[in-house]
């Protein structure tokens, strides 16, 4: 039995229909769906464990050290979600959680592996794609931190589904941490393919971090959804994560942006959202 917390999130519910169209017997827990816990408060989640062979977090990691204290004292594997957060040097609580869930992780004593992917994009739930496409076709002129040299590695959905399936399917020994990212590209490469994925052209004016973020605190300041300044904070980061590692480990070759964005955008525009 393979117990998936966060089943209702994107990548969740790719893996658990993936998962039935394979035969394997799943478990999805959410708030509300098949089978009810609460990572937050824990009720329900021991319970929802009881029978487990594998468990699988695609809920936020904040969450493991709730998934851990509630595991069976026999051993399961664990496959769980981090993020590529975990290495910015940026100080952020989101790194931060992220962090202290990959030591919780380490230093527990089941087996298996912690995932931190970098920006994940294709799910209808995913916003950082959605907003820049957004804001293309709004405005012909959007200004960048640094002029958005930066190099980033989006990864298209349905391959970090695959690399789930894959580590789902391994017999790990001990713990291990894998990145996953998609092929390197600067952010402003990044954002002239989105724009070429609506057909629309953009133009990208270098403007200095300062004022980005004294523009942030201000719409902060002025509206109830908070805008993460650490999201503009990172464009000093250059994203580096060798996705050699995880050809290696899952043989799961990541698509070229270009590639994946066409999917996406045909993907949101039959769901309606695009």
């Amino acid at each position: 039995m393979i117990v998936i917390f966060g089943a209702s999130t994107d990548i969740g519910a790719l893996l658990s229909e993936k998962l039935r169209a394979a035969g394997v017997p799943i478990r999805c827990i959410s708030r509300q769906g098949e089978a009810l816990a609460d990572l937050s408060s824990g009720v329900g989640v021991r319970d929802s464990m009881k029978d487990a062979d594998a468990v699988v977090s695609c809920a936020h990691a904040r969450f493991t050290a709730s998934i851990i204290r509630n595991l069976p004292s026999r051993s399961v594997l664990l496959v769980l979600m981090g993020s590529a957060w975990r290495y910015s040097r940026v100080p952020n609580q989101r790194a931060d959680e992220v962090r202290k869930a990959e030591a919780d992780f380490l230093a527990c004593n089941h087996n298996g592996v912690m995932l931190h992917a970098t920006m994940i994009y294709g799910g209808s739930q995913e916003n950082n794609i959605q907003r820049l496409l957004a804001a293309i076709r709004r405005f012909p002129v959007l200004p960048v931190p640094g002029g958005g040299h930066q190099i980033v590695q989006p990864i298209y959905i349905d391959d970090v589904v695959d690399c789930l399936l894959a580590a789902v399917r391994t017999n790990w020994v001990g713990r291990h941490v894998v990145g996953l990212a998609g092929r390197p590209l600067s952010w402003r490469a990044m954002a002239k393919l989105c724009a070429k994925g609506i057909d629309r052209r953009c133009a990208f004016i270098p403007v200095p971090k300062s004022l980005i973020l004294a523009a942030v605190f201000l719409l902060n300041r002025l509206r109830s959804a908070q805008i993460d300044a650490g999201i503009v904070e990172r464009f000093d980061e250059n994203v580096d994560i060798p996705w050699s590692h995880m050809m290696e480990m899952f043989a799961v070759e990541p698509r070229e942006f270009e590639v994946g964005i066409r999917l996406a955008i045909d993907n949101w525009r039959g769901q309606g959202v695009l």
